[in-house]
């Protein structure tokens, strides 16, 4: 695998995973991906999927030890590093009151919806933490909501009870909404309670967008979002958060 014809390595770090694409002609293709703790082990197991690299790689995390392993391999491999934050993401405007409190990948996901979609846009994210993020033409980044990621619920039940097993979103749904053990009366809990806490958030932040900007906005969904839940209208975009960290490294650098 090569980066031939490609101007951007984008990698994003998050607390559970570990994405890496090439982005190329407005789109991120062969996408790779590994758990965060495998790639705090060893960076290659992710970086080590592509036989080249361009002098530079491009980059958002969430996950400070995950961020520390990628510049230790930086230095040892003589590459490049360009960090997406709120310093450096070119004229895309933020408009939150306290810009160094976002995340990085929820920056990165809403640069790519104001470069690229219809607006204001709702983008919703769904990883460890379910995030909502509020974008508009003239205020680019203006706030949103952080709720559980599906696995949290799970997590936290194991975590704060002292007979609670340790439950992943992994294993098989109940086919019966009623739980006839543990194990599957925690996924149902998990499965059943997630999607309307993601829709009565929506609505909420809907109503008040719709107000704000006099029409309904764009709902978009990146990342898990866009595996795990059906919003009717709602756009499928699995690779917003890499597409808006090479979008930002392309206009630091003028790539594009």
């Amino acid at each position: 695998m090569t980066f031939s014809g490609y101007e951007i390595a984008s990698l994003d770090l998050g607390n559970s995973t570990c994405r890496m694409g090439l982005y190329g002609n407005g789109q991120i293709t062969q996408e790779r991906l590994v758990d965060t703790e495998t790639f705090i082990a060893e960076p290659n197991s992710l970086i080590g999927e592509y036989s080249a690299l361009p002098p530079t790689i491009a980059y958002c995390s969430v996950s400070p030890r995950a961020e520390a392993a990628l510049k230790d391999w930086a230095r040892a491999s003589g590459t490049e590093l360009f960090n997406l934050n709120a310093r450096t993401c070119g004229d895309f405007p933020i408009t939150y009151p306290h810009p160094d409190e976002i995340g990085q990948d929820r920056i990165a996901n809403s640069l790519a919806a104001h470069r690229t979609s219809e607006l204001p846009a709702l983008v919703i994210d769904i990883g460890t933490a379910t995030t909502f993020d509020v974008v508009g033409e003239k205020e680019g980044y203006a706030g949103g909501v952080i709720a559980p990621g599906p696995q949290g619920f799970l997590d936290f039940l194991h975590q704060n009870t002292a007979l609670l097993p340790q439950v992943t979103m992994n294993e098989k749904k109940p086919d019966c909404a009623i739980g006839t053990n543990t194990t599957d009366a925690m996924l149902l809990g998990a499965h059943l309670g997630f999607s309307p806490m993601v829709i009565g958030i929506l609505n909420h932040l809907e109503t008040e967008m719709t107000r704000t900007h006099g029409k309904e906005p764009k709902i978009i969904l990146a990342g898990g979002a866009s595996h795990h839940l059906e919003i009717p209208g709602g756009e499928n975009r699995p690779f917003l958060t890499l597409e808006g960290v090479a979008l930002a490294f392309a206009q630091n650098n003028v790539v594009i």
